[in-house]
């Protein structure tokens, strides 16, 4: 089973790994000669495409853009919605594609673990609503129902199947018992509605829209037991990128701080900016469940999610974590 998940895993990898390839025989101006900068002095690179997905969870992003934060760093960020989840956002960052992603760790750790060059510059979010959800009519209603069925994650090898996994298995179900199906977070609340999955992996917006327009019915807590206040995602870039922009770096972090002390304040203007980069009318925004955002950033505690995936077989060897970080 090991085997088969590490598969997983390295499949979810494999445009990432190859797009660096090609990007590491590129001509000598893409070298990765670190900057002289130090983090305090202006942007090297003021233009920046962030990469994202359609989570509420990402709303600190958006409301830095919405109130000037960026501007007032120096920047100009332009979110970009990606596909195949953390993996799928890792392949256009080692592109140079994007500049910025927000990722989940067991993504990070496992692109590490496969070469890939990533540096995290600033935690996003801890566990908050997120759980396996289904629908009435299923007869699915505890986790040792989930036996046998499938249950939609927005990728293999990635937190979501690492999360229910431990879940599971401290809830007493096999966790091989489960058949995950890959699907975006937008199709799953469709693909449980035909009938082609029988749960799903649900954040928000996607829980508050399950349970005010299908009587969604939470089957599973994901972050229960050995994987409470697991660290979940945040804001990552490649280790070229980071030393040849450590002001930029710096510039990126700040704003996003003072976007953290914003929606900690006021919580209210996630429900408000996130109708405008998803299609969640106001009046449903509204009702979203509380974001638990890192109000402070704390990456080490990745080696939480490190340990917990050689537990499960993501990765055969460690990964030292520190060297993660942008220090």
């Amino acid at each position: 089973m090991k085997n088969s998940l590490r598969a997983q895993a390295a499949m979810a990898l494999a445009t990432a790994l190859c797009t660096l390839s090609l990007a590491a025989c590129g001509g000598s101006d893409e070298s990765a000669a670190p900057s002289s900068g130090s983090g305090d002095g202006a942007p090297e690179k003021t233009e920046l495409t962030v990469g994202v997905q359609p989570f509420a969870e990402v709303a600190a992003l958006y409301i830095a853009v919405d109130q000037g934060l960026f501007k007032k760093e120096g920047l100009t960020v332009t979110p970009q919605v990606g596909t195949g989840g953390g993996a799928g956002l890792v392949a256009g960052l080692v592109s140079g594609d994007l500049d910025f992603v927000y990722t989940n760790y067991v993504s990070v750790v496992q692109a590490a673990s496969e070469g890939l060059p990533l540096k995290m510059v600033r935690e996003n979010d801890r566990p908050g609503p997120q759980a396996i959800y289904t629908l009435p009519d299923t007869g699915i209603t505890k986790p040792a129902d989930l036996k046998g069925k499938k249950v939609a994650i927005n990728g293999l090898g990635n937190i979501m199947e690492l999360t229910t996994r431990a879940a599971l298995e401290n809830s007493g179900v096999d966790p091989n018992s489960v058949q995950f199906v890959e699907l975006p977070p937008p199709d799953m609340l469709g693909a449980l509605k035909a009938g082609n999955v029988d749960a799903a992996w649900l954040a928000e917006p996607f829980v508050t829209i399950a349970s005010n327009t299908m009587q969604g019915v939470e089957v599973l807590d994901v972050f229960s037991g050995p994987t409470e206040d697991l660290p979940v995602a945040g804001w990552g870039t490649s280790t070229q990128f980071a030393a040849q922009n450590p002001n930029t770096v710096a510039a990126f972090t700040r704003a996003m701080d003072a976007a953290m002390q914003m929606v900690d304040k006021d919580p209210s203007m996630v429900a408000k900016i996130v109708p405008t980069y998803t299609k969640l009318p106001p009046e449903v925004a509204a009702q979203l469940n509380p974001i638990n955002f890192a109000v402070e950033s704390h990456l080490e505690d990745i080696s939480q999610v490190e340990e917990l995936m050689r537990k499960y077989g993501f990765i055969d060897d460690e990964v030292d974590v520190k060297q993660l970080i942008v220090q």
